[in-house]
């Protein structure tokens, strides 16, 4: 669990990568719900390739 909370904590770049997940996941959740995972797991992979810069 320790590794988990240093990963998405880690610095800022990874605290704004989580946040707008979340965000745009919940955000597409109130208007098409079985999209809404596929968003976010899209969002998640382009906050990885925005670390990996």
């Amino acid at each position: 669990m320790k590794k988990i909370v240093q990963l998405v904590f880690g610095d800022a770049r990874n605290v704004a990568s989580v946040l707008i997940a979340l965000a745009l996941g919940w955000a597409c959740a109130k208007w098409a719900p079985a999209a809404s995972g596929w968003v976010l797991v899209a969002t998640l992979i382009a906050s990885a390739f925005w670390q990996a810069i």
